[in-house]
This record gives C-alpha cells, sequence and structure tokens, in this order.
C-alpha cells in the first residue's frame, strides 16, 4: 500500500506537488483561452488543493489494481468524479459560488459533474498510475530529505494562511453585498461571481438563483434580470479570482 510506502513528509511532498501541478495545467488552459495571465483557483497562492486530494486519492486507490488497467481506469473514474461533485457542492453551499461550470457540454448533473470530465479522470487515473507514479517515486527517493521538509513546511504555513484569508475575504464579501441596495449589489456580484464558460442562459439562471438567496435593501423579485452583457463581462473580470 502506497501509504506504507513513504514516510509522511514524502508523502506531504507529492501532495503539495500535485497541487502545484493543477495550478499550472489549470492557469494556462485559462490564459491561453482568455489571452491574458489568469491566476486559476479558489486560493491566490500557486496551487489547487483539490489536484492534491485528487492527485493521492487516485495513488492511493488505483495503485493497487496497476496489473488492471481497466480496473485502474474504472476506479480513477468513479473516485475522482465523487471527489469532484463532493468538493463543488461544499464549496457552494460554503460560498454561495460555482467554482466550475461544465453547463455547456451534454450529460452532466448539476453542472458539477459531466460524463466527459468522468472520461477524462480515467484516463488520468491510467496516466498518474503508470507514468506519472513512477516519476515520483523517483523525485521522493532521490530528493534530500532536509528539502522535503522544508518545502513541506513552506507550503503548509502558505496555503493556511491563504486559505484563512481567502476565507474571510469571502466572508466579508457576502457580508458587504448585504448593505448595498440592489443595483450596485448586482454589479458586485457579476464581476466577482465565478463564469467557466456555460451557456448565458443557464449563467443567468443561476445568477438569479443566487441573487435569490441574498437579503438586499429591495425585494430581488422586483428587479431586473443582469442583462447578458453583464454576464458576459464577468466572465472574463471573474476569472482572475477563479
Amino acid at each position: 500500500m502506497i501509504l506504507l510506502e513513504y514516510s509522511l513528509p514524502q508523502l506531504l511532498f507529492m501532495f503539495f506537488i500535485f497541487c502545484n501541478i493543477g495550478w499550472v495545467q489549470e492557469s494556462t488552459i485559462e490564459s491561453l483561452y482568455h489571452k491574458r495571465p489568469i491566476n486559476r483557483g479558489f486560493l491566490k497562492g500557486p496551487y489547487i488543493p483539490i489536484y492534491g486530494i485528487g492527485g493521492m486519492t487516485m495513488l492511493i486507490l488505483c495503485t493497487p489494481f496497476r496489473n488492471n488497467g481497466f480496473a485502474v481506469y474504472f476506479v480513477g473514474l468513479v473516485s475522482c468524479t465523487l471527489l469532484e461533485y463532493l468538493v463543488g457542492w461544499l464549496m457552494e453551499s460554503m460560498f454561495h459560488k460555482q467554482f466550475w461550470d461544465y453547463s455547456m457540454l451534454r450529460f452532466t448533473y448539476k453542472n458539477r459533474i459531466s460524463l466527459l470530465s468522468s472520461l477524462f479522470w480515467g484516463l488520468l487515473s491510467l496516466f498518474m498510475v503508470y507514468v506519472l507514479y513512477g516519476i515520483m517515486d523517483g523525485i521522493v527517493n532521490f530528493a534530500d530529505p532536509t528539502f522535503i521538509l522544508a518545502y513541506d513546511i513552506a507550503m503548509a504555513v502558505a496555503m493556511t494562511v491563504d486559505t484563512i484569508l481567502s476565507i474571510s475575504g469571502q466572508i466579508s464579501f457576502r457580508e458587504q453585498l448585504k448593505k448595498l441596495p440592489y443595483d450596485k449589489a448586482r454589479k458586485l456580484m457579476t464581476e466577482k461571481f465565478i463564469q467557466l464558460g456555460g451557456a448565458v442562459a443557464k449563467r443567468r439562471e443561476r445568477f438569479n438563483a443566487l441573487l435569490s438567496k441574498m437579503k438586499f435593501n429591495v425585494d430581488v423579485d422586483d428587479a431586473d434580470e443582469p442583462e447578458e452583457d453583464i454576464c458576459e463581462n464577468a466572465e472574463e473580470e471573474s476569472a482572475n479570482e477563479g
């Protein structure tokens, strides 16, 4: 079992490296799409924790089946899809924001998971077990233990502080919204609300549903729907926060 093959600092090192790899992948894709630098992720630093959790989940659950490629694919597909849905639901419940969006794809469930992304998780599990795991194994066994420990401490401190500040910022933002008139609150929410390229109608539908959960100085039902061009502008403005 992989948990028994490495020391705790080595396991944490792999976790943080997966967080870094996820950030590089997502930020690169978004930057190329928007044709400007985009810092992806809920946190501000160069790491996305869900990739660390997902990477370690793949290794822990899939490596015992490394002699059966189909089993690796299936276990990775199911486990990562469940993880993606759970994290999406948790983040939306806590912050009332959607941090990724599959509404532009067919065969989705609540825009948190999709058939296409699930198939991709299966392929990524194969890559993780048969390619990346060997590379990571070589790195953690070659790297100086002092370097690994120092990297773990630096990343743990940075991510802890970043998480506290980011959550505090989200709470402060919601409290700020409640004190504003509806029009101003709507504009601020539009600028901050995460939009990731789903159909305009779907985005407006989710946006209005989100507004209905908030208490403003005027009744939301009496206000106009957000204009389509506002939603479109929000897609670019809010990508930096994502």
